[in-house]
This record gives C-alpha cells, sequence and structure tokens, in this order.
C-alpha cells in the first residue's frame, strides 16, 4: 500500500518558492494501477521521486508497506529502493558501450 497524506513540495528559485506539490493525499492499493498524467510541469516527476523515496517531502507523510518514507534514515531508503522498487527515469543514461542486458546488470 503507497500512502500519501496532506503531502507538499516546495523548491526554492532565486527569490520565489515554487510549489510543485501541494497537500497531496492519495492511497495505491496492492495490485492496483495508477496511471499519473498531466501537463509538463505539473508536478508528475516530483511525485514520483517522492514515492520512490529519491527526495523528501516538505511537509506531509509518505507511507510504503508500513515504511515512512517521511522519516526514513538514508540506509533504509536505500534498502528499501533495491529490494521493494523499480523504476525506468524518463532519461535513463544507458552506456552507449553497452548493449540493454549489461546496462541492466550493471548494479548487480
Amino acid at each position: 500500500m503507497i500512502s500519501l497524506q496532506k503531502v507538499s513540495r516546495y523548491y526554492e528559485a532565486g527569490e520565489r518558492s515554487v510549489h510543485a506539490l501541494e497537500e497531496v493525499s492519495l492511497q495505491i492499493g496492492r495490485h492496483e494501477f495508477v496511471a499519473v498524467v498531466g501537463p509538463s510541469g505539473c508536478g508528475k516527476s516530483t511525485l514520483m521521486h517522492l514515492i520512490a523515496g529519491l527526495d523528501r517531502p516538505t511537509a506531509g507523510e509518505i507511507m510504503v508497506d508500513g515504511l515512512s518514507l517521511t522519516t526514513a534514515d538514508d540506509a533504509a531508503l536505500t534498502e528499501f529502493r533495491r529490494r521493494r522498487l523499480g523504476l525506468v527515469f524518463q532519461f535513463f543514461n544507458l552506456l552507449p558501450t553497452m548493449n540493454a542486458l549489461e546496462n541492466v546488470t550493471l548494479p548487480l
């Protein structure tokens, strides 16, 4: 289960604050499929980075299968990503001198 309760993420951009997400609450159950869609700049990537534990919210609580991503330390987040998560980034930066299998197995 993925649970977000009033999650906000703000970024400082010079002298102004960008509100990438504002009090987002959502629950995604096990075996449930969800599509995150919207125009460029609406916060889709920010939301995915938060759920993956790659970034921390400015406010709110994120729980994944009982683990608080909001309060977990770096070691716990690394273990969570290693054991429980798979991501394909928009810009996945593959090594051009390696084939697909070599790129995928490199971190192993």
